[in-house]
């Protein structure tokens, strides 16, 4: 199993870029948290909203993966988080490129970004927003995971639940 570090914030721009601005000092498997992204952002460089403390809001790092492995990375997280919300009683989808939706609504995001030529990535950061406890979004079509169980839900378990999920299955 893999070595796994986690970097927690209250407050920082993205955790995506926290990662690709400190990738060469940190190792495979380092996981960052925040309560509250001031950046945060999707496919196409658009904005993440997101209440402060409300959600999980993370990415992790990969170092020298091969290229060929990208499908199967995407894959991977997505069965991680459809464990994680099927524990929580929730029927989710894919749509592509990058979300997952629950009764036609947006509840989660991935972001993956690499860097890296010939056959190897130097690094892949994988970021995910998961609507937990928000119950306002203003202009977006989506819900969270306490607007379909009408029930708070703890951030920091489903995390842990999402990790473990995430490391129990690595390719």
């Amino acid at each position: 199993m893999a070595k796994v570090k986690l970097i927690e914030f209250k407050k920082i721009p993205s955790t995506n870029d926290y990662l690709k601005a400190n990738y060469e000092k940190l190792t495979s498997f380092t996981f960052v948290r925040t309560d509250y992204q001031t950046q945060g952002r999707g496919q196409f460089d658009r904005k993440w909203a997101s209440s402060n403390g409300r959600n999980l809001l993370m990415s992790f790092l990969m170092k020298d993966i091969p290229i060929n492995q990208m499908n199967n990375i995407k894959e991977w997280v997505k069965s991680a988080i459809f464990a994680t919300l099927g524990s929580l009683g929730l029927d989710v989808y894919f749509k592509e490129p990058n979300d997952v939706f629950c009764h036609d609504k947006k509840l989660c995001g991935i972001l993956i970004e690499t860097k890296g030529s010939g056959q190897k990535f130097e690094y892949v950061i994988v970021g995910i927003g998961l609507n937990v406890n928000q119950f306002l979004f203003h202009k977006f079509k989506a819900t969270s995971v306490f607007l379909e169980t009408k029930k708070i839900h703890n951030v920091r378990k489903i995390m842990s639940k999402f990790m473990a999920n995430l490391l129990e299955s690595y390719f």
